[in-house]
């Protein structure tokens, strides 16, 4: 039979536990302060990672998600060229083993002087087979050109348009060195486009035109090119560029973005684990807090807890008790944070309210993504570590000396 002083403390720690709750400036601080947190690292995490997939967007619209070239570029420079035949990338084995492409453009380029309006400037021409997708969703002014009629349209960018004075429609000259020559070659284009895709730092001097007129300018044949951009489904990494070296004659090597522009990368992956340590401070203070709430609620209890102790309950009733007080306030503070953080995101990404220095950070607006699986883990991190503290908390409490408590009241 069960004693009734077991009983007794039971619904004494019952009683406990709902007198406590009543106290609703508590409830809501330590709501609030969970709330804040997670809320907080949703976000970070979100716009952390928008970053970095808008960079890599931008970078990608011009490089490719992958580039191939050949080994001998790199010792033979711009002057290097191969031909179609060579790369076979056209064969249906190549297709085969490489699903996710979605299109590949030939490309070269050559350096030069670009003058206009007694401005001079050092450029360089980007000549494509064709203008790609992903080039004609960039943000310019004009029209995309038709290199069959017009094949000396050119696009320049915006900041280039700027230091030189040019316009729509103008016509710019262009100076090209010639090999065992001391005169250069003098080349007229038609600017048709002006673009401005937000990475300043290797935009500026490029202007986009059509692969035969590099051809031309190199007395090229009419297949040879530098390289080759392939643009892909899904981002860019390390390993797909691995599988996609198998399929490449030996004598080609494929290359990512990271690869052309490590610096730029350091300072994306930088912010990613910038975001990940803010995760984690805002976790310890989430946990801190809560844990100061904890004690300063149950203190205020503690002739309670002492008179409960004294008649005999149990350490993991008294537990039990705890965690029946706290997971309420851990839940509601959870959803709080998620529901505030899904909703300022959305708003966000909706109507883009927060501005951002797009010299600094090569986008005019705070972007967001949305990482559903780093969402969960975020906040199975939270609950785990929360629910930690409160058990280790009533641990420690528990160990009161219930008669000095009483002695001392």
């Amino acid at each position: 039979m069960v004693p009734r002083w077991r009983f007794l403390s039971i619904w004494l720690g019952w009683r406990w536990a709902k007198n406590i709750q009543r106290q609703k400036k508590a409830n809501f601080l330590a709501i609030s302060v969970i709330g804040v947190g997670i809320m907080t690292i949703i976000i970070g995490l979100s716009t952390g990672q928008g970053l970095q997939f808008e960079i890599e967007k931008k970078i990608e619209r011009f490089h490719g998600s992958y580039q191939i070239r050949p080994y001998q570029s790199a010792l033979e420079g711009d002057l290097y060229a191969f031909s179609k035949s060579q790369l076979y990338i056209d064969s249906n084995e190549f297709f085969e083993r490489t699903r996710s492409i979605e299109s590949y453009h030939f490309v070269a380029w050559k350096s030069g002087i670009i003058t206009f309006s007694n401005q001079m400037e050092g450029a360089r021409l980007f000549g494509f087979d064709k203008i790609p997708e992903s080039i004609s969703s960039v943000n310019y002014e004009g029209i995309v050109p038709n290199w069959s009629s017009s094949p000396n349209s050119i696009w320049i960018s915006k900041e280039m348009a700027r230091k030189l004075g040019a316009s729509l429609n103008d016509q710019i000259q262009m100076y090209f060195s010639r090999e065992g020559r001391q005169n250069p070659s003098i080349r007229y284009f038609d600017i048709v486009g002006i673009f401005n895709s937000g990475i300043s730092e290797w935009e500026d001097p490029l202007i986009i035109c059509s692969l035969n007129t590099i051809q031309k300018l190199n007395k090229w044949d009419f297949d040879n090119s530098q390289a080759v951009l392939l643009y892909t489904k899904n981002k860019a990494s390390r390993e797909q560029a691995e599988q996609l070296n198998a399929t490449v004659p030996v004598d080609f090597e494929v290359f990512t973005s990271q690869d052309d522009f490590p610096q730029l990368y350091q300072w994306i992956n930088l912010f990613d684990n910038n975001t990940y340590l803010l995760g984690v401070i805002l976790t310890i203070v989430a946990s801190f807090n809560a844990i100061v709430v904890i004690f300063i609620r149950i203190i205020e209890k503690k002739a309670s807890l002492a008179i409960l102790r004294a008649i005999g309950m149990r350490k993991t009733s008294l537990y039990k008790s705890f965690m029946t007080l706290f997971y309420p306030s851990i839940l509601s503070g959870l959803a709080l944070g998620n529901i505030l953080g899904y909703l300022l995101l959305f708003v966000q990404s909706k109507w883009g309210l927060i501005p951002l220095d797009p010299d600094t950070y090569y986008i005019s607006i705070v972007p967001v993504s949305w990482p559903w699986i780093k969402f969960l883990y975020a906040n199975i991190l939270i609950f785990i570590v929360l629910t930690g503290t409160t058990w280790i908390t009533s641990m420690i409490l528990s160990k009161i000396n219930p008669s000095r408590v009483l002695q001392s009241q």
